[in-house]
């Protein structure tokens, strides 16, 4: 049963609602193959003009404080993520974002080869020291960690049943090679992490890229997606109560995550596309509302 008070919520009687927020990993090296990159200040008025309210960042000691004053000066919020392999390196990161205003905290926790009993401890206790402090506290699907594919994941919500996620479905589909395919049992494989989901970043995978450009979102890839999304969010609506917030992310890596041509240069807008991952976010929310997932 997720954990209904590790969820963000803005403390108003509003009804549950959807926060797009953009990631400032995913502004680097904008704008797309220009001799001068967007200035931090440049970055935070696109995001903020184009209807985005938060940015995730990691931030260390060298450049929070230029990161926040600049948050603060477009009215934007702050997100914080890390991947922690210890208990130690989530105070850090709760304690930082305690003193910086955070509104969440998420994590991509340890490796694929730590042992389970150590994840589940690092996700347990983890999620304790951020909810103590005010902070809800999501583990990020994610290669490279513990949650690199569906039956690590799968155990470890079995052992941790109030986990809160922070979904990035793109790495599961690449892991498993999904195609969207009726056949390959996508939706039900992932049904149990998709019932844990209240955090979402918006990247498409073909089932062999982990990162693809899907266009105006008619392909396939992103319908694949958009069904997903759905889903998560119908989920996370049963369950939500009035000033529950859902964000939503469009993160798309600079090179090397983004393909790129062999002289390096990119050619797939990653902003634009990010405009895209919004609307398609807009999409699923508004498929999930008329399914019935809305709280009553």
């Amino acid at each position: 049963m997720l954990n209904l008070n590790n969820r963000l919520n803005d403390g108003s009687s509003n009804k549950p609602r959807l926060r797009m927020q953009h990631s400032l990993w995913g502004l680097g090296k904008l704008p797309m193959n220009a001799a001068t990159e967007w200035t931090l200040d440049e970055k935070f008025a696109r995001v903020r003009s184009s209807g985005f309210e938060a940015v995730e960042c990691w931030l260390g000691n060298n450049d929070e404080m230029e990161v926040k004053r600049a948050l603060d000066r477009h009215g934007l919020r702050l997100v914080l993520g890390h991947r922690p392999f210890s208990l130690d390196d989530v105070r850090e990161t709760v304690a930082r974002a305690v003193r910086l205003g955070a509104d969440f905290v998420f994590a991509q926790p340890a490796s694929a080869f730590t042992p389970e009993e150590e994840v589940v401890r690092l996700v347990s206790e983890g999620r304790k020291i951020a909810n103590d402090n005010g902070l809800p506290f999501y583990v990020e699907t994610h290669r490279n960690n513990f949650t690199e594919n569906l039956p690590q994941t799968r155990r470890l919500i079995e052992r941790v049943p109030d986990i809160g996620i922070t979904g990035d479905l793109s790495h599961f589909v690449v892991v498993g090679e999904f195609y969207g395919w009726e056949d390959e049992h996508a939706e039900s494989h992932m049904d149990p992490v998709l019932r844990c989901i209240c955090h979402l970043h918006g990247r498409i995978s073909n089932g062999e890229a982990v990162q693809v450009d899907v266009g105006t979102g008619d392909c396939n890839e992103a319908r694949f997606f958009v069904r997903l999304w759905s889903c998560a969010m119908q989920y996370w609506l049963q369950h939500a109560q009035p000033g529950d917030i859902f964000p939503f992310t469009p993160e798309l890596g600079p090179p090397r995550y983004a393909i790129t041509l062999p002289d390096g240069r990119e050619f797939s807008d990653r902003w634009e596309q990010s405009l895209v991952m919004a609307r398609l976010a807009h999409e699923a929310w508004q498929n999930a509302t008329k399914a019935g997932g809305e709280a009553q």
